[in-house]
């Protein structure tokens, strides 16, 4: 049997360069033994876990998937066709940033299995070893539920070593994984961390209770739709413990940040209460470790960005208006000339609506009355954007979500969660749900709510293209998708609607549309991994 054995030395290798914990001795490196000796090591080692976690986190290349859904779009261009292979449902296995998603994923499972495996031997202060452990467990947890979610079938390693002939786990044996690194990490995990670097400005850093009840829930949800299809019983148990992290909101200190505004500014934006749970990222320059790349991606190429990602215009056409809309997308695009002018003027280049969930830039200003943003000159390749895995708000709109789709009835308090999201969001009062709605009426308004307070490139683990997975509507998407084509009119942004012909015209409810192909670098490792 061929076996692989990583004994500790990729940990060395990714602490060596971090700021945080070491300090470099003059005779050499860190050495395995160092890490695991005392409580300093201990920590160094989890600067390891977290800085590979956040390569799972840090570039568009690492979020290819949310192309699939309803909300974004990309140009068929250039270097923007990888992204459009997803858009277009042409899916392609050797596709960089796909075979960047699997590994970054795994790397990350590497260092947990390292802390996991080793931590538990150390003969240091116990609750000191398991507030650690128990990150360790609920980043595994993390990166398992995002693998059995874009792959389903996937190898599941447990150990530091890797067994190149070990078959695809099922994906209920997967799942059986996670739900026990949760209960570990539940176990482990205090309710709130009290110590830098896992609290830091006012909230946690490092996963706590709340965290740990957002993710079990959120499991739990995915598994009663597609492709497990558990129903009823599993939409109750997530919503009971959606509900248990509301009931004590107060006790983990979340709270919906008063204005949304403040959502999308940086660095306001990084350390806010709503956080349930995110990525920290520092934008230190020249590096891609723990910065994020996204400033870039989602600014106008006329604006001198890279215009990555855009708005899907059906989908920005029926975003209700109000503040949230405000914050949320450029409402005007720079040009050549230095003015900011519609975004659906012939003057721009895709004539689609930018989000701005993730500028960081230098001197940003954007004036929301009207629209208009000061030239960003001193933008830069790497910023330092908090990715917002878990926010208050989505925690209140999935409780609501799961209580809609599963056995019990809509309650006043049930509609007064999706209220206090789309009261901060000033959403106007005809588009906002009201005490008594049907059943049906109700799940469809949840799922719109959720579909535009986590739009775009935010990294909630329960997104748009997730949510769109499990209740079966991937592949709906003529439905959503619409183009404008040439109009004698540049400033009419409603004529004409019509339907995206480019997408992939064999879409249907199947696994080849609704997972990711095997990426063509672990192919090349395991040839036979498909069939396994």
């Amino acid at each position: 049997m061929k076996k692989i054995f990583f004994y500790l030395l990729f940990v060395a290798f990714i602490v060596s360069s971090c700021e945080n914990f070491l300090t470099e001795e003059p005779k050499g490196r860190t050495t395995p033994d160092m890490l695991f000796k005392d409580e300093a090591g201990l920590d160094m080692a989890m600067t390891g876990v977290f800085n590979r976690f956040m390569t799972c986190h840090n570039t568009l290349e690492r979020f290819i998937h949310i192309f699939c859904a309803d909300d974004v779009t990309a140009r068929d261009a250039a270097n923007k066709a990888r992204y459009a292979e997803f858009d277009r449902f042409n899916f392609n296995s050797a596709n960089d940033p796909l075979n960047a998603m699997w590994g970054s994923f795994y790397e990350a499972i590497k260092a947990c299995n390292t802390v996991i495996n080793e931590a538990d031997n150390m003969t240091i202060n116990r609750t000191f070893i398991e507030h650690r452990l128990g990150q360790a467990y609920y980043l595994r947890a993390m990166c398992y539920f995002d693998l059995v979610r874009l792959w389903g079938r996937v190898p599941l390693v447990t150990e530091v070593g890797i067994d190149y002939e070990r078959p695809r786990a099922s994906v209920e044996e997967i799942y059986a994984l996670i739900e026990s690194d949760l209960e570990k990490a539940a176990a482990m995990l205090p309710v709130n961390h009290s110590t830098a670097p896992y609290f830091r400005n006012g909230i946690n850093l490092a996963p706590g209770q709340g965290a740990v009840k957002a993710l079990q829930a959120s499991v739990w949800m995915t598994q009663a739709g597609w492709p497990l299809k558990k129903g009823t019983s599993y939409y109750d148990k997530a919503a009971a413990k959606y509900k248990e992290i509301i009931d004590n909101e107060a006790v983990y200190g979340y709270e919906l940040t008063p204005d949304i505004r403040t959502i999308t500014e940086s660095p306001a934006g990084n350390y806010i209460k709503e956080i349930v749970f995110g990525v920290f990222l520092n934008p230190t320059p020249g590096s891609w470790t723990n910065t994020f790349a996204s400033v870039l991606s989602e600014f106008p190429e006329s604006g001198a960005g890279w215009g990555d990602i855009v708005a899907e215009l059906e989908f920005y056409n029926s975003f209700p208006d109000g503040r949230r809309k405000e914050a949320f997308f450029m409402h005007k695009i720079r040009v050549e000339d230095g003015s900011c002018i519609d975004w659906w003027d012939e003057g721009t280049l895709l004539r689609h609506p930018y989000f701005k969930k993730n500028i960081h830039i230098a001197g940003w200003d954007y004036d929301y009355d009207s629209g208009n943003y000061s030239d960003a000159v001193v933008a830069a390749m790497t910023s330092g954007r908090t990715r917002y895995i878990y926010r208050y708000a989505d925690i209140l709109l999935l409780y609501a979500e799961a209580v809609a789709f599963g056995g019990g009835a809509i309650s006043n308090d049930v509609v007064d969660c999706v209220l206090r999201v789309q009261n901060r969001a000033e959403v106007p009062e005809n588009r906002k749900v009201t005490y008594g709605m049907s059943k049906e009426a109700f799940q469809k308004a949840v799922l719109d709510e959720r579909r535009w307070e986590t739009c775009g490139f935010e990294g909630s683990s329960m997104g748009r293209f997730y949510t769109m997975q499990r209740h079966e509507i991937l592949h709906l998407q003529g439905q959503y998708r619409i183009v404008y084509q040439p109009n004698p009119d540049p400033h009419d942004k409603t004529h004409p609607n019509l339907t995206d012909t480019s997408l992939n015209p064999a879409l249907t409810l199947s696994e080849a549309f609704y997972y990711m192909p095997l990426p063509d670098r672990e192919l090349q490792r395991v040839p036979d991994l498909g069939n396994r």
